[in-house]
């Protein structure tokens, strides 16, 4: 497992989705698109690395249509 912390170009982008760190399988890349609880998708702008943890930079998003019940 790969964790990263999340860093949004965008501050309102915080507000609105939950988590500040993510766990995936394989290495994040620039280019690839994540999907957030809250149903947002975002795009990795890039990826740093320090010694003990890595950040994605994530755009903006796009927010999902919710699904009317």
């Amino acid at each position: 497992m790969y964790s990263y912390t999340l860093t949004f170009k965008e501050q309102i982008d915080k507000l609105t989705s939950f988590e500040q760190e993510i766990s995936m399988q394989s290495p994040a890349q620039a280019g690839d698109f994540i999907i957030l609880s809250d149903g947002s998708r975002h795009q990795v702008m890039f990826v740093t690395h320090r010694t003990h943890y890595s950040s994605l930079y994530l755009d903006k998003g796009v927010r999902a249509p919710q699904d009317q019940a």
